[in-house]
């Protein structure tokens, strides 16, 4: 088989139903003007991932399937991408969902060059878009893109382990570091390092995937911003340069979001997104402050 133009990597864990949706939009990818291959890391699932996995074959790619023992995100895609034959690499979510031309996009835009591209990420338009999922993205906490078009240069901030391709190369000269067991701030570490170096990444805005995660419930996103508050601690005492731009920064916009939605309290003025905003921050916070302790 020719060298593939591109090796899309998917950590996996207990999606079963959502990855068969993925891997069947990459079989209609259409555009690519070359080849392509999919790397998939089962990360200790334990439900049928395994086996439903090696009964599958797609027309528009070959697909290498590898096996962990639950080592988590980052390690799960770096194994993947070790296994890489292309000379660049699209992380996907198992839960994102490229779009006919998100494949296409992603080399277009790098037009073979040394540059990251972060694609768009939207609501899956199937689903019951909820408050919830309004407050998180695509201006919020989980994905924020406002102000963002085609070209633009992305910060670290705002790089993503999800609809991302960047050189193969540079993942394997600074692969994701794997004392970050969980999806969190994992992505943001690995693209300051490769700022530092000077790789820059650009917005890719019609390198699009459809996110296909339904939040009914704040619940989760506020035991994630726990999660992210440990991260950033974990972070920051790898990089304590980054105390302004992880912690002061956020600490004080914070402050100032505290004192606007507390006048709106007052007079009865508050909104769902600033009282999700608040609690947000509060448990980022307790998150931080509780690993300090430890």
């Amino acid at each position: 088989m020719d060298k593939p133009a591109l090796s899309v990597v998917i950590p996996t864990r207990n999606r079963r139903l959502v990855l068969g949706v993925t891997l069947t939009a990459l079989n209609d990818q259409t555009g690519m003007g070359g080849t392509f291959e999919v790397i998939v890391v089962d990360d200790g699932s334990e439900d049928d991932t395994t086996e439903w996995l090696a009964c599958q074959t797609f027309e528009a790619f070959e697909m290498k399937t590898l096996r962990t023992d639950g080592i988590g995100p980052a390690g799960a895609r770096n194994l993947g991408i070790s296994q890489a034959q292309a000379d660049r690499v699209l992380l996907l979510g198992d839960d994102t969902i490229p779009q006919p031309t998100t494949l296409k996009a992603h080399l277009t835009l790098a037009g073979g060059r040394d540059i990251g591209v972060q694609g768009r990420i939207d609501w899956d338009p199937s689903l019951e878009i909820t408050p919830v999922m309004h407050f998180l993205a695509p201006e919020g906490p989980q994905f924020w893109f406002k102000g963002l078009g085609s070209g633009d240069p992305v910060p670290f901030t705002g790089v993503y382990g999800s609809n991302l391709s960047a050189p193969t190369k540079w993942f394997l000269s600074e692969p994701f570091d794997e004392t970050y067991r969980s999806a969190c701030f994992e992505d943001t570490e690995q693209a300051w390092r490769w700022s530092r170096r000077g790789w820059g990444v650009v917005f890719g805005d019609l390198a699009v995937c459809y996110h296909r995660h339904h939040y009914e419930s704040l619940d989760p996103v506020i035991k994630r911003q726990r999660r992210a508050g440990v991260a950033t601690r974990h972070t920051l005492r790898k990089h304590p340069r980054l105390l302004w731009t992880l912690f002061l920064q956020p600490l004080m916009v914070g402050g100032f979001k505290a004192v606007e939605v507390g006048g709106k309290f007052l007079f009865g003025r508050a909104t769902f997104a600033d009282r999700a905003d608040l609690r947000c921050r509060l448990a980022w916070l307790g998150g931080l402050f509780t690993s300090i302790t430890r």
